[in-house]
């Protein structure tokens, strides 16, 4: 007599929560990357390369932080493949894999069904799921707009820095356009970013009109970048003011307030009280590259203690939700800078004639904690990894040094006071996670192991409330 053994049905991979294909397919693009980058054709000295070294620099470029293990930079240690993968790591990174294998698959197949329309909308953050493959076409044409536009800003820079190799230029306008909307922070310069020092030979022999052109158009690709697609479609999607979104006036005020605030107090504490250390133009692009890009103009090692304090709160920020940038984001910054002010002038939570919800501001705060727990984690694990290493390699103090390096590294902003390549495996490590953590979101993670979030029960009772003593 046969037995019949029913076994448990297979999970499609549609099937799957959508929060697991997202973390999937940044782990499966740093794998792949951190392999390519292993390879000899890879490393210009022609043999194989340090697998801590790639997996590193593969979950920085993916994660579009900027921070790179490479003492001398990609740009003398990697071979055109190897800069080439970095630049489509950066691109995946920054658009998300799953944005960019949509936009593929709808070339061929116009239709999807419900089912995967409504998880592709969760993995891209559109609140809308019957337009979504629209809007993912959206995003994908923005970006290749805004990195073109920055391609050929950035042609006359490079042709005067290669007059004599114009796919040397080409390339370098390139890979420097990607990077910057990505909020990358990489460059084929050398170690010192854009730091106009003897030791950076390719920027400090830059004619000065050159060096500062590059860096405003930088900043400009950095800022749209940084502030979400969302805003990019209503601003320049030929409606009024009066007709944007909430969020894109929140997210518009926010990235201003921050950049002039940001300016003004590294004006004071690096250049009014610090003897004129970063010149005005210094001090901008600081404020800046801080939401989470990773190019300098400044040598981080040198910034002045309230100066780094400073800047590790914009790193925390971040940049917008659905955007290239890393961090907590503005909006959330934003509810609970509002709330706090709704609190004590004891009105509900209002701004720009919207009213938002207390589930909305318990998740801005679970947000902010999460993220700090992570980077005190990880600044407790890298200073026990550390122990009495780094000793004369930064003029900073350990501490301070470890800690700015957390929060670059959670906000995927990528700016070092140098320590980066000097760290041991173990640092190295907490690093990638941070910045795995940082580019998805701490919500990511938990969206995974909790799938009651954001839903309400409907219960049959309901508990008598009650108050207790707070602070």
């Amino acid at each position: 007599m046969a037995i019949l053994t029913e076994g448990k049905p297979k999970r499609k991979l549609t099937q799957l929560n959508p929060y697991v294909l997202v973390i999937l397919s940044f782990v499966l693009v740093i794998f792949v990357g951190s392999l390519l980058l292993c390879m000899p054709f890879s490393q210009k000295s022609g043999h194989w390369g340090n697998y801590m070294d790639a997996l590193f620099s593969a979950t920085s470029a993916t994660c579009v932080t900027g921070l790179c293990t490479y003492a001398e930079g990609i740009g003398n240690q990697l071979t055109f493949f190897g800069q080439l993968v970095m630049l489509i790591m950066i691109q995946l990174g920054g658009l998300g894999f799953i944005t960019v294998l949509t936009f593929f698959i709808t070339l061929f197949k116009s239709k999807l069904q419900f089912r995967n329309r409504y998880m592709l909308s969760q993995m891209v953050g559109s609140t809308n799921f019957a337009d979504v493959v629209k809007f993912v076409r959206k995003l994908i044409l923005i970006s290749f707009i805004a990195e073109t536009i920055g391609t050929l800003l950035g042609l006359p820079v490079f042709f005067t820095v290669f007059p004599n190799e114009p796919l040397k230029a080409i390339w370098n306008s390139v890979f420097t356009s990607v990077s910057a909307f990505n909020n990358a922070g990489f460059d084929l310069f050398g170690a010192y970013s854009l730091v106009r020092d003897p030791a950076n030979t390719i920027v400090y022999n830059m004619p000065a009109w050159a060096y500062y052109y590059m860096c405003v158009y930088i900043m400009l690709l950095i800022v749209v970048g940084g502030i979400s697609f969302l805003v990019i479609i209503d601003v320049f999607g030929f409606k009024k003011p009066r007709q944007w979104r909430a969020f894109t006036k929140i997210v518009l005020t926010t990235t201003i307030v921050l950049l002039l605030v940001g300016w003004g107090v590294f004006t004071l504490t690096d250049t009014i009280f610090n003897n004129g250390a970063m010149s005005p133009f210094e001090t901008l692009f600081q404020s800046v590259t801080l939401r989470t890009a990773g190019f300098a103009t400044y040598n981080q090692d040198n910034i002045s203690l309230i100066g780094k304090v400073f800047g590790c709160g914009l790193m925390f920020i971040g940049g917008s939700p659905l955007s290239t940038a890393g961090g907590v984001k503005t909006t959330t910054a934003f509810m609970i800078i509002l709330a706090m002010f709704s609190y004590f002038r004891g009105r509900q939570v209002t701004a720009f004639k919207r009213k938002y919800s207390p589930n909305m501001i318990v998740k801005a705060m679970s947000l902010v904690f999460l993220g700090f727990a992570a980077i005190i984690v990880g600044f407790l694990l890298m200073s026990a990894f550390e122990g009495n290493r780094l000793n004369g390699v930064v003029n900073s103090d350990k501490p301070t040094a470890l800690l700015y390096e957390t929060f670059s590294a959670f906000g995927t902003v990528g700016v070092t006071v140098g320590i980066t390549p000097y760290l041991s495996v173990g640092s190295k490590i907490v690093i990638c996670l941070l910045m795995f953590m940082g580019r998805l979101g701490p919500m990511t993670f938990l969206n995974i192991f909790q799938s009651n979030m954001d839903k309400e029960i409907n219960l049959h009772y309901e508990y008598i409330e009650e108050d207790f003593l707070i602070g």
